[in-house]
């Protein structure tokens, strides 16, 4: 237990000559990284305190990097940073892949605010840049930048705080020199529990039991879902501020909605999308139906579903299931339900 209480970073010259991970570290326990990336970065579970953002309010150089929007949190800290070589592959591509890992961990989503909201995360990681010997790597790509903050349910819960960029600029420490190159992926990914024992078992055992989220479950358990109450809760579809398009994230949701269909030949689903209260109603009833008009499209012409099997609903923001005064409400209500035509019945 002494030893997991030891903080350390390990990052020497010419480590990452042949993409070899930093000495010490491994991955996060049930998560699988990107394939052909690596540790460049690590931190075994170190008792701290850890901030993270909830809105776009910023406070850089400070202990607390995200200002009044910031929630704080204590425990047990531990961080990955991943490098992917690979420049063709874009942030959204990256960031889809791990948030299916965290979906696959029956996680609830805490904060995820739109790719187009006004924030800058980078900036907010230069203490754990400057333990870690990482130079500014993290930091100059406001343009390309995905967040997302999830957490286990029941008990005390354990934070994941998900940060992907590519490098852009910034300081490049002598350890990366001849290998980070511009629009080069970066991962950040930071898991904040109440005891390092806790960290250690708590991913295995939410994989075993996903928690009742839909994006984690398989084509039975959402048919249970359903039948049981009535609807399922999607919170990956994603679009832009303001925008009907489907962003590249969604994908892994979009495909879990196909998946239940296939599976139900006879089940015919209503699309219903929700927004935050932001503008007049009439905007929102229009950007809600607008939005799963698109969701609709997708399944139609990405998964050949049947179109009479699915209707668009467009709900505004007429069902809230969280405040709109700030923005980790406002992520709340911004959701895609999924609600049968006919009644299912449980089995």
């Amino acid at each position: 237990m002494r030893r997991l209480l030891i903080f350390y970073v390990l990052f020497a010259l010419g480590l990452h000559a042949s993409g070899a991970d930093v000495p010490g570290s491994r991955d996060p326990a049930g998560l699988q990284r990107w394939t052909g990336s690596s540790i460049v970065g690590y931190q075994s579970p170190r008792q701290d305190e850890y901030y993270y953002s909830t809105g776009s309010s910023r406070s850089f150089g400070n202990v607390n990097p995200f200002g009044p929007d910031s929630r704080k949190l204590q425990g047990f800290v531990s961080r990955w940073t991943y490098l992917v070589t690979d420049s063709s592959r874009s942030v959204s591509e990256i960031f889809s892949h791990y948030r299916t890992e965290l979906g696959k961990l029956g996680l609830e989503t805490v904060y995820f605010p739109d790719p187009d909201m006004d924030g800058w995360f980078g900036p907010g990681y230069s203490s754990w840049e400057q333990r870690a010997k990482l130079g500014q790597i993290l930091d100059y790509n406001e343009a390309e930048e995905r967040y997302l903050v999830a957490r286990s349910t029941g008990g005390d819960s354990v934070y994941y705080v998900l940060f992907v960029t590519s490098f852009k600029d910034g300081v490049v420490p002598e350890a990366l020199k001849n290998i980070l190159k511009v629009k080069m992926p970066l991962v950040q990914l930071d898991i904040i529990a109440p005891s390092a024992d806790q960290l250690q078992a708590s991913a295995p055992e939410l994989r075993a039991a996903p928690a009742g989220r839909p994006e984690a479950m398989n084509p039975d358990e959402m048919l249970r879902g359903l039948g049981s109450a009535g609807s399922l809760t999607l919170y990956g579809l994603v679009f832009g501020t303001d925008k009907d398009t489907l962003l590249p994230e969604s994908a892994p949701s979009v495909e879990r909605i196909a998946e239940l269909l296939q599976k139900d030949p006879a089940l015919k689903l209503y699309i219903v999308c929700h927004t935050e209260r932001t503008g007049t109603l009439e905007a929102s009833r229009d950007l809600s139906e607008r939005r799963a008009k698109s969701v609709v499209q997708e399944l139609i012409t990405g998964h050949k579903v049947a179109a009479n099997r699915l209707t668009p609903v467009g709900a505004a923001f007429l069902a809230p299931v969280a405040t709109s005064a700030n923005e980790e409400g406002r992520a709340k209500n911004r959701r895609v339900v999924l609600i049968p035509q006919e009644t299912l019945f449980s089995p």
